[in-house]
């Protein structure tokens, strides 16, 4: 019962107060605060991606230092012992 009193009062109290007024800055407050938090997102994003471009990087930069070059035989099935010059593809006598 003490409680509900005590509660009663409170709210009375409350009621009884004066609406509070905001300063005239307040929502020119917000907006920057809130501008700073998307600039402190933006960095912390910008900082993420740079960091998982260099791994990858420095990754297939080590990965790939000590492979050893390879030649490889290229077979042209359909142009193998044609001759394409220009002069034999236009009928041109030497």
């Amino acid at each position: 019962m003490a409680d509900n009193e005590r509660l009663n009062r409170a709210l009375q109290s409350l009621g009884a107060a004066p609406d509070p007024s905001l300063p005239e800055d307040f929502m020119g407050g917000v907006w920057m605060r809130a501008g700073k938090l998307e600039q402190v997102d933006a960095t912390r994003t910008r900082v993420a991606l740079f960091t998982a471009m260099a791994f990858i990087g420095l990754g297939a930069g080590f990965g790939t230092s000590q492979s050893p070059a390879r030649e490889s035989q290229t077979n042209y099935q359909l142009i193998e012992g044609a001759d394409l010059s220009p002069a034999s593809l236009l009928h041109v006598q030497r």
